[in-house]
C-alpha cells in the first residue's frame, strides 16, 4: 500500500499520542518550539523596534517642541569688550507624561536669521512638569554685529524674540537614548526706549569749590525704568544733552547698574549754562526746556563696550526738563533772567 502524501498541516502538526487538534498541538510544540520561538522573536521585532526607533523619538520630540521657555532672570555682569558674565534663570513647562533626563548640551542664542551672538552650556536636566534651568558662567561674544543688533532690540522693544537651539540626547528609563534637537522661542520684555525716564534734583554748580573735578557744574538723579527682567551692568555711561538740536553739554551715569523695576541713578554732567540761559530767555520762558537725550559711550576700565553703545546711540529720549528750581537755588528767578 502506497503510504499517504502528507500535506503541511501534517508535517506541522503531526498527529500525537493524544488523538485530535490538542494532540497535534503538543505534539508540534514539542517537535517545533525552537520554530514557534523564532516566529515570535522576528514578530515581536517587527512590532517592537519601530516603536522603539521610531514611535518614541518621534514622541520625544514632539513633547519637547510643545515644552515651553520662559525666562524669568537675567544678569548681565562683568561686562568686556569681548564677553560678559550670564546668569541666566529660565522655566520650563511640559504637559508630557514622560519626564526623561536631558544631556548637558551647547546652545546658540541668536536673533531670528541671524548668527547666534552666544553660546551657552545648559546643564543636565530631569525634565518635571515644571522644570528650573540655570546657566551662571562667562561667556565669549560669538558675533560682535549679531550683539550689537541684539541689544539694540532690546533697548527699541517693548517684547522681543531669542532663539535658542541645540542638539542633545534624552534618557528614558528602559530605553536607549534618543537624539532630539532643542529650539526654543522665547519672547522676553525688552526696554522700550527707556519710556518714562526723569531727570530729578537737578543742581547748578558754580565757583571753583563746588564743581567737581572732572568739570561737572550740574548733579542730580536720573529715574529709569527697566520693564524687563534684566539686570545690565552698563559701566560708565555718557549721554549727550541738546534742546532743538542744539547741543548743550554731557552727562555721565558712572558705574550704572540697571536693575528689573524703578532705577533711582546718580548723574553729573557739564552744561553750557550760558547757552541754557539764552534758550530760556529767547523761548523758554517758563525754563521748561525739551531737552532730548542719546547715548554717546559705554565704558569700563578705560575699554568701549561697542555692543551697549550700539543700543544707547539708536535711541534718542525726549524730556522736559524744568531748571526753575536749579535756577532759584542759585538766586535767580525767571522774572530776573527774561526780563
Amino acid at each position: 500500500m502506497v503510504p499517504k502524501k502528507r500535506g503541511i498541516i501534517d508535517k506541522l502538526y503531526p498527529p500525537g499520542p493524544k488523538p485530535g487538534a490538542r494532540g497535534r498541538v503538543k505534539n508540534h510544540c514539542r517537535k517545533f518550539w525552537w520554530c514557534d520561538l523564532l516566529v515570535f522573536a522576528i514578530i515581536a521585532l517587527i512590532i517592537v523596534l519601530p516603536i522603539i526607533y521610531v514611535a518614541i523619538p518621534k514622541k520625544a520630540q514632539s513633547d519637547l517642541n510643545a515644552s515651553t521657555l520662559e525666562v524669568t532672570e537675567q544678569d548681565v555682569t562683568s561686562p568686556s569688550p569681548d564677553g560678559i558674565h550670564l546668569k541666566l534663570v529660565t522655566v520650563a513647562r511640559s504637559d508630557s507624561s514622560f519626564h526623561p533626563t536631558i544631556e548637558g548640551f551647547q546652545a546658540a542664542l541668536s536673533l531670528n536669521d541671524q548668527a547666534p551672538f552666544f553660546y551657552i552650556d545648559v546643564p543636565e536636566t530631569k525634565a518635571e512638569a515644571v522644570t528650573d534651568i540655570i546657566v551662571d558662567q562667562d561667556v565669549e561674544i560669538a558675533n560682535n554685529e549679531s550683539f550689537n543688533e541684539y541689544n539694540r532690540v532690546v533697548m527699541n522693544s517693548e517684547y522681543f524674540n531669542v532663539y535658542l537651539d541645540g542638539k542633545t540626547k534624552i534618557h528614558q528609563s528602559g530605553l536607549p537614548a534618543i537624539s532630539v534637537d532643542y529650539n526654543k522661542k522665547v519672547t522676553m520684555k525688552g526696554l522700550n526706549k527707556l519710556q518714562g525716564l526723569n531727570i530729578t534734583g537737578i543742581r547748578i554748580l558754580q565757583g571753583e569749590d563746588n564743581i567737581l573735578p572732572d568739570g561737572s557744574n550740574m548733579i542730580g538723579n536720573v529715574s529709569i525704568p527697566n520693564p524687563s527682567v534684566m539686570t545690565l551692568a552698563l559701566g560708565n555711561v555718557t549721554m549727550d544733552l541738546s534742546v532743538d538740536d542744539e547741543p548743550i553739554g554731557t552727562c555721565l551715569l558712572p558705574d550704572m547698574i540697571l536693575r528689573p523695576g524703578e532705577n533711582i541713578v546718580p548723574m553729573q554732567g557739564h552744561v553750557e549754562q550760558i547757552t541754557v540761559i539764552s534758550l530760556i530767555t529767547s523761548k523758554y520762558n517758563d525754563a521748561v526746556l525739551p531737552l532730548s537725550i542719546v547715548g554717546n559711550s559705554s565704558m569700563i576700565n578705560g575699554q568701549h563696550l561697542q555692543y551697549y553703545e550700539a543700543a544707547i546711540q539708536s535711541n534718542v529720549i525726549h524730556v522736559d526738563l524744568d531748571v526753575g528750581p536749579a535756577l532759584a537755588e542759585l538766586g535767580l528767578n525767571l522774572t530776573q533772567i527774561t526780563g
